[in-house]
């Protein structure tokens, strides 16, 4: 048995552990409090949980296969056809959709750096190039360097809207002048996993730019305004033949049933959603002040977690505060050896920490 030689070094993609795993690897009996995984502090929305009682007795039965139902939904959230909705196991999914439908060997994608790792995953396993484009100085996409960088070769370009790990957004005028530039045969995928999240009315959402008629797939998920991290459903919307063609290499049943149920059920819920993306907002002004009365540089963002610059002490702090079962996020993967990322919990939750953090600075 002979492995494909391009995937012998590959390194997969560093998930967040469960509380099961941290209780489990670090021996921790107390409280475990996570800022590390951008998830919905909430839990689930009480419509969702009574939805999937519901269908628990039809969980021996496959659903539907069209998911016409939830495609409707989303349509008329968006105001776009059904037709040009695809559904993924999370929005993961859809953008490996892309590679097998639109991207060959000798193609290339472009990315920015750092951004969502799994661009760049999809991209080692399917063996296709990665140009990696530095983010400026403000943290923000470079455009005008990824216009430089556009080639023949140029299939797809993936941009995640705010960006993960740092939450930075651009102007609606960034993006008119970019996209005006980018030759129609390139698709840009526009990864809005945060979208929600967007309070600046100057950001745009990609939908602006599909109806326009620009080559955009926008990325959306439930996992995180909508809180269903767990059961993995994310979609694309993009223009009806794209779409097409990416459902067609979507596997049969890809959305299983109570992933489908909750999705119905949470999409109906807007007071959870305002909930959800109230408690963000506040988070953010919250450990902003805090984070910055305390000394440290905290980045803008428009995502439900704030990158922050701790210094050469960040290291300790992030292993002294793991010590006291508070999981912040390293971005040393990302190559930020100084900076941590921080999710916004419940508003108590983000008051502990700022406690603990203040309690370990005496410390370190």
């Amino acid at each position: 048995m002979q492995i494909k030689a391009h995937l012998l070094d590959l390194k997969p993609y560093p998930p967040g552990k469960t509380v099961e795993e941290i209780r489990r690897d670090l021996k921790i009996s107390g409280n475990i409090y996570k800022f590390n995984a951008n998830e919905n502090p909430l839990g689930p929305s009480p419509k969702v949980l009574e939805a999937l009682q519901e269908a628990l007795l039809e969980i021996h039965r496959y659903p539907e296969a069209s998911y016409l139902e939830l495609k409707k939904i989303l349509a008329e959230k968006w105001k776009v056809n059904p037709l040009q909705i695809v559904l993924g196991n999370g929005s993961n999914e859809v953008i490996e959709f892309l590679f097998k439908a639109l991207l060959e060997k000798e193609d290339e994608i472009i990315v920015s750096e750092p951004s969502f790792l799994m661009y760049e995953k999809l991209a080692e396993i399917y063996d296709i190039k990665v140009k990696k484009i530095p983010l400026k100085r403000d943290f923000t996409h470079n455009f005008s360097e990824i216009l430089k960088r556009i080639s023949f070769k140029t299939k797809v370009i993936f941009l995640d809207h705010p960006n993960n790990p740092t939450g930075s957004t651009l102007k609606r005028r960034d993006w008119e002048e970019f996209l005006r530039e980018v030759n129609f045969k390139v698709l840009v995928v526009i990864d809005e996993a945060y979208g929600e999240f967007i309070e600046d009315p100057e950001v745009p959402l990609g939908i602006e730019f599909l109806k326009r008629g620009y080559s955009v797939l926008i990325l959306r998920t439930l996992s995180k305004a909508y809180g269903l991290a767990g059961l993995r459903l994310g979609y694309g919307i993009t223009f009806e033949e794209l779409a097409q063609a990416l459902d067609k290499v979507r596997q049969p049943f890809n959305i299983n049933l109570l992933a489908v149920k909750a999705g119905l059920a949470v999409l109906k819920d807007e007071e959870y959603l305002e909930k959800s993306i109230q408690i963000v907002k506040e988070g953010r002004r919250f450990f902003k002040e805090e984070l910055e009365a305390l000394g440290f540089k905290v980045f803008s963002s428009q995502a439900n977690f704030l990158m922050v610059d701790l210094g050469e002490r960040a290291e300790k702090i992030y292993q002294r505060l793991m010590e006291r079962g508070i999981f912040l996020r390293s971005l040393k993967a990302y190559g930020f050896p100084n900076f941590l990322r921080i999710s916004i919990g419940l508003p108590e939750e983000n008051k502990f920490l700022i406690q603990s953090l203040k309690e370990v600075l005496k410390e370190v």
